[in-house]
């Protein structure tokens, strides 16, 4: 079976010879009727003797060199998959004066191409590891987040809270485009059909922006590469009660020298839940106890427009841009059924059991509605420039603008009369607003080295208005509490240079970089008038990968670098929130960013039907943001945010791929590791450790050419937190997909959380409180989807999204 390549770029080029103490043979490979570079192409030199002498590949302009060339070649052969194989002798290659080789394109039909083979679920490179989206098929039609929870290092909990090696800190690029919008929202809104393939950048280099204490995660999205017009599509359908449904549509025409696309998307998805919970607390000499249960459902509905396109403004200069508009809204509703105990003058623990002959203090009936929405707004424009001696200087600057908010409502009832014991509202607007630009430039050096450096500038503007109020039922209107009434502001700019050096020793390759980053963040609010709370503060980032291609298809690979999570404005802001009837918040403008170093050794070992990788990892966090639960009433914890200790992730993480026969695919991943945690808060010792894991099993059988069947699983274990811990959940789905008018179009019909176990319960605990919470999702449903392409290879498109707004979605 031929490798299945979404876009099979293979050939080599020709520009120029030069003689100086050696032959050099240089060139460049294009399209012959588009012109475009044909990058990642093979070009091989062949001996008069038959045998080959080197072979290389094309640089993403389509170059390529060989250098001291002997006396006794005779050929050069040009291959790339959808191309017709070109082989030319070195005196025709010489006669070339135009510098170019064109190849021409075959007559294949995509169909033809995917039947043949597919590329290996993930691969091992020197900064990251690479994941084919194409084997996870049970994700289609869901979105990225459908899409993330299946690699092995990767766990959602039942709330969407992402996680990578255990920690919710890491920057997600679309495109190679950092966002600072949540993971979670930003996969929410990308539809899993338009993601070609993920990359987990765990240990990133020094070219990369440093934020993000375990690392970045690149979601590399789909283009056409075929002269004229190209069309993919895909609708879903998941019934009414509760609404599901999805559509998107992607279009692209591509030309000689220029190409544009524009995609859409539309998805609405609710989630039926049931909430049970209880809380705990001995406040002064009284015990409480106010048990809680009702429905807790979700009605989620985003959108998003993109578009963008490239322009080769000649053969060394390249233009891009783009533009992404998107709006996404999650309403929570709670309708809770809460029974309140109280034992005065009690010596008893928390656990206590209260005599069922005593009657609740009181019983009410808290209805929440919780309105979170966002509208973004990304542009972006880049430049790069190839020089003669194929140095680089590439340009980026982008512009977004955030408008995020929505509504609190929360009522309490007593049971029985429906009288009124409390009705609070609030209002939030934050504005926000940030640039970034970015100069980049490499240098090739002797000796296959490269030294690479630049400079990144970001600024953030956020502002917030917070209006809190509550119901006076005595005077029948609304009047504002200060306590909860607040305006802020957040401006923070980060200057970054850096160098980096890479090259290679036969089969050995490494990267060495050091960055610099300086934060200048001022906050402000109304409660404080006159008041800046700054921090001004040169953070140093050490970073160095390095990569061994041994014998029997063995890769080796071990990296190390320095990282850093900045607190979010919700951790910083300076004032109470009170968005939950059993909760109130409170940040800390003084909170110090995170820093984490983080360890990684990698192998990976390729048999005849087997594939297995595996990396031994260290991530060693200090100043950790710890979210610190104490009694603020009788009734109600307190929620505070504060850098109170460090911890420390010791694991192995692992990805085998069978393939038993042609037909049958088996792929199985995971993550184990030791999580401590250690902290000191106000004099009392934090301290928790536990042994985590998650595993992720994916089985694939070709029925037939046409008909596939997938089943997977993910499974995440009991894990830890700063007082508590997270109970264990498992989730499992299946699909059948069937082939339509040679794989233009298909049928999927897929079942989603088979086993209805999404479930998961969550533990706080102290001395003087306890309060557990069972969150439960009844989303297993039948899905039906239909999806079509024409004229699409289903390649690369660079798109970007929001770089600070859904971060603080």
């Amino acid at each position: 079976m031929k490798k299945h390549f979404l876009v099979i770029l293979l050939t080599i080029t020709t520009l120029s010879l030069a003689f100086g103490q050696g032959k050099v043979l240089s060139g460049k490979l294009v399209d012959k009727q588009s012109r475009r570079n044909i990058e990642f192409a093979n070009v091989s030199l062949w001996k008069k003797d038959s045998t080959v002498w080197k072979g290389t590949l094309s640089d993403t302009l389509g170059n390529f060199t060989f250098k001291e060339l002997p006396s006794n070649l005779a050929f050069i052969k040009f291959q790339a998959l959808s191309y017709k194989t070109r082989i030319i002798s070195l005196a025709e290659f010489f006669s070339i004066k135009s510098n170019e080789i064109t190849l021409e394109a075959e007559n294949q039909t995509l169909s033809e191409i995917i039947v043949k083979g597919e590329k290996a679920v993930s691969a091992l490179q020197i900064d990251k590891q690479t994941f084919q989206t194409k084997q996870f098929q049970n994700a289609a039609n869901g979105t990225g987040l459908d899409l993330m929870q299946r690699l092995p290092a990767v766990t959602v909990n039942t709330e969407g809270e992402i996680s990578l090696r255990g920690s919710t800190g890491f920057i997600l690029l679309i495109d190679g485009k950092p966002s600072t919008r949540t993971p979670a929202d930003i996969l929410a809104q990308i539809p899993a059909n338009l993601i070609e393939s993920i990359e987990l950048i765990t240990s990133p280099s020094a070219k990369y922006d440093a934020d993000g204490k375990a690392g970045m995660i690149n979601i590399i999205t789909k283009k056409n590469t075929r002269i004229g017009s190209a069309w993919s599509g895909n609708i879903m359908n998941g019934g009414t009660l509760p609404l599901r449904f999805s559509s998107d549509l992607q279009w692209s025409f591509t030309d000689k020298k220029w190409s544009v696309f524009a995609a859409a998307d539309y998805r609405r998805y609710d989630i039926d839940g049931f909430r049970v919970g209880e809380i705990r607390t001995k406040f002064l000499d009284t015990l409480s106890y106010m048990p809680s249960e009702g429905v807790r459902n979700y009605m989620d509905f985003q959108y998003s427009i993109r578009a963008g396109g490239t322009w080769q403004a000649s053969t060394n200069d390249l233009w891009n841009w783009s533009a992404y508009v998107g709006e996404k809204q999650t309403d929570r509703t709670a309708n809770l059924h809460y029974q309140d105990f109280i034992q005065t003058q009690s010596r008893g623990d928390l656990f206590s059991s209260f005599q069922s002959t005593i009657n609740p203090y009181r019983q009410f009936f808290n209805q929440n509605l919780f309105v979170r929405s966002g509208k973004f707004q990304t542009y972006n424009v880049d430049y790069s420039h190839t020089y003669a001696n194929q140095a680089k200087l590439s340009l980026l600057g982008l512009y977004e603008y955030s408008k995020l908010g929505g509504p609190l409502n929360n009522y309490d009832t007593y049971e029985g009369s429906n009288k009124l014991l409390l009705w609070e509202r609030s209002t939030e607007t934050s504005p926000l607003s940030a640039w970034r630009f970015q100069l980049d430039y490499s240098l090739p050096l002797p000796a296959k080295n490269k030294l690479e450096f630049g400079y990144h500038f970001r600024y953030v503007n956020h502002q917030g208005d917070f209006l809190f109020e509550r119901f006076a039922a005595g005077t029948n209107s609304w009047y504002s509490d200060p306590n909860y009434t607040d305006k802020m502001e957040l401006a923070q700019s980060i200057h970054a240079p850096y160098v980096q050096l890479n090259g290679s020793r036969q089969k050995f390759s490494y990267a060495l970089g050091l960055r610099s980053e300086w934060m200048d963040r001022n906050l402000t609010h109304a409660g404080e008038p006159g008041k800046t709370y700054t921090l001004n503060q040169i953070y140093l980032f050490p970073s160095l990968q390095g990569i061994w291609k041994l014998e029997g298809e063995k890769t080796l690979r071990m990296a190390y670098s320095r990282r850093i999570e900045r607190p979010s404005s919700k951790l910083m802001s300076p004032f109470k929130n009170h968005r939950h009837a059993e909760t109130i918040e409170t940040g800390d403008p003084n909170l110090l960013p995170e820093i984490a170093n983080v360890l990684e050794l990698g192998f990976s070992k390729g048999f005849n039907n087997i594939s297995f990788t595996a990396t031994a990892y260290v991530n060693f966090l200090q100043d950790k943001v710890f979210r610190v639960n104490e009694i603020y009433s009788r009734t109600i914890l307190g929620r505070t945010y504060t850098n109170a200790g460090s911890s420390q992730s010791t694991g192995v993480e692992f990805l085998t791929e069978i393939r038993p026969s042609k037909i049958w695919r088996v792929y199985l991943s995971g993550n184990l590791y030791q999580f401590d945690v250690q902290g000191n808060f106000r004099g009392i010792e934090t301290q928790q450790s536990s042994f985590n894991y998650n595993l992720n099993g994916n089985t694939s059988l070709d029925i037939s050419p046409k008909l596939r069947f997938v089943w997977d699983f993910n499974y995440l274990s009991r894990s830890v937190t700063t007082q508590g811990y997270d109970s264990d959940l498992l989730l499992s789905n299946v699909s059948i997909k069937y082939a339509l008018w040679e794989n233009r179009a298909n049928l999927n019909l897929q079942c989603l959380n088979v086993f209805n176990t999404n479930i998961q319960t969550i533990v706080t605990q102290t001395p003087d409180f306890f309060s557990s919470t069972d969150y439960r999702k009844w989303d297993r449903v039948i899905q039906l989807s239909f999806g079509f392409r024409i004229n699409d290879r289903g390649q690369k498109t660079k798109s970007t999204k929001t770089d600070y707004g859904e971060k603080d979605f």
